[in-house]
């Protein structure tokens, strides 16, 4: 469909029944006197132009019958004049707009388009969409993913890290005896530091343990 002229006074215009064929002029949407359109019964293809949202005072709009795809532009529940939408018998696709006028119109207007879904048709949205909320982008979907795998390396970091750690101090008490020698040392230290009289001297006996018993080497006697 192509747009030649048409005076922004125009306050109706009716192409309905005329075989036009191609997309609709996104240029419609600078007719702000206009209150009525009917574009229906074509060959029209394409998106609806989001420029429509731009018609505030827009009462009738019908583009029903037609080879329309892609969504609903979000941009037509802000018409409040609109009184009467038909858009059925297309192919569009995606949830209808949460608006002021356009969940009050009939299911009948939307019919025909079976990629439809949400009021006021009784087909419920995928994915478990919330109705109001636009759906995630694909790059909003690759952020989160990418959020949750640095979450996890970050989580897996500090297990290594621990691990590491713990894994060295074992290994210098076990297989280096110096640094075993001057690491029970400070230890003992500290317990010195802060540890009770009583404790202590339960610590020293054990430490040093009971003297042992002396053998008698000497000759038996004959």
């Amino acid at each position: 469909m192509e747009l030649v002229k048409i005076l922004t006074a125009f306050t109706s215009i009716d192409f309905s029944s005329n075989e036009f064929q191609g997309q609709i002029p996104k240029e419609l949407g600078q007719l702000k006197s206009l209150l009525v359109l009917n574009l229906s019964n074509n060959v029209l293809s394409g998106q609806i132009p989001s420029s429509f949202g731009n018609l505030g005072q827009l009462e009738s709009l019908d583009l029903s019958r037609n080879h329309l795809n892609g969504t609903i532009p979000q941009s037509l529940s802000v018409l409040n004049f609109l009184s009467f939408m038909n858009l059925s018998y297309n192919q569009l696709v995606g949830r209808i707009p949460n608006g002021n006028q356009i969940q009050t119109f009939p299911a009948d207007y939307f019919q025909g388009n079976e990629g439809l879904c949400g009021p006021p048709l009784k087909v419920n949205c995928p994915d478990g969409h919330v109705p109001g909320k636009l759906p995630k982008t694909p790059n909003q979907d690759k952020a989160d993913s990418k959020s949750g795998i640095e979450i996890e390396w970050n989580v897996l970091s500090a297990e290594v890290g621990f691990l590491v750690g713990f894994g060295s101090v074992i290994w210098s008490l076990v297989f280096w005896k110096r640094w075993r020698k001057w690491y029970f040392n400070v230890a003992e230290d500290i317990a010195f530091s802060i540890l009770p009289q009583p404790l202590l001297r339960q610590w020293m006996l054990w430490k040093v343990g009971k003297p042992r018993p002396r053998r008698n080497h000497g000759r038996r006697a004959i």
